[in-house]
């Protein structure tokens, strides 16, 4: 049966001298794996640029469920503005995005409301007057929602410390593995308070950073080390 869905590409592999494997999380049947032969050949119908990490395409092919991999019919960009920006910034966002997503999505199954949030979070990063510098912070926070673990937003004076394990603030911290310190939880709390652009100094939002993945670390054993977030803590003033 012929498939068409939209899909995000996660991962693309060399195979051989001329052909490539690729990693789509496609809307109607989640994560699906396609080998593309001649990708790197000027003749090619589908070229390996194609297929950079966090494009969005329009794919048709086969849709045997015995075949672990397979072979696109048809398959196209999808214009998201990607192609107008290339400024440090919006690239160390979307290698982030792409490196988490490749580790929590990697055997995915079919989830559209995941999909449909995903695709209007990659088109964020290319609004032209979005706020960069926190914009990470919130894709993760909101990210938790549907995954299941969203911080209560709790705070207070006397609850002015996040725990990664329990997600809601408490009066206490221990240890700075297990608790977010204060700075970071006040941080934290404003910006599931609000939807305007939170100012805070390049280090606290740095630091918040490392503790929010932390908390994804905590709550999905997926999750180990995302190596871009030390890109994205250089490039976002």
């Amino acid at each position: 049966m012929l498939i068409t869905t939209k899909g995000i590409v996660l991962h693309g592999t060399k195979y051989s001298d001329t052909s490539l494997i690729v990693k789509l999380f496609t809307e109607k049947r989640g994560v699906q794996s396609f080998i593309v032969k001649g990708a790197f050949s000027k003749k090619s119908r589908f070229r390996a640029s194609l297929f950079s990490p966090m494009a969005l395409v329009s794919a048709t092919y086969d849709d045997h469920n015995s075949e672990r991999l397979k072979y696109f019919k048809d398959v196209s960009r999808l214009d998201t503005g990607m192609e107008l920006s290339f400024d440090p910034a919006r690239s160390a966002i979307l290698l982030f995005y792409n490196e988490l997503l490749y580790k929590l999505l990697f055997e995915s199954g079919e989830d559209e409301v995941l999909f449909h949030f995903l695709e209007e979070e990659i088109a964020k990063v290319f609004e032209e007057d979005i706020e960069l510098a926190d914009l990470p912070l919130r894709f993760l926070l909101r990210l938790s929602v549907i995954l299941g673990f969203f911080p209560e937003n709790n705070y207070s004076d006397s609850n002015c410390y996040f725990s990664l394990s329990e997600s809601k603030f408490q009066s206490y911290l221990i240890d700075e593995k297990e608790e977010i310190p204060k700075e970071e939880s006040l941080y934290l709390s404003m910006l599931l308070r609000s939807d305007s652009p939170v100012a805070a100094p390049r280090h606290i939002r740095n630091n918040l950073l490392h503790y929010l993945i932390l908390y994804y670390k905590t709550h999905n054993e997926q999750i180990r080390n995302i190596e871009s977030a030390e890109i994205l803590a250089s490039v976002l003033h």
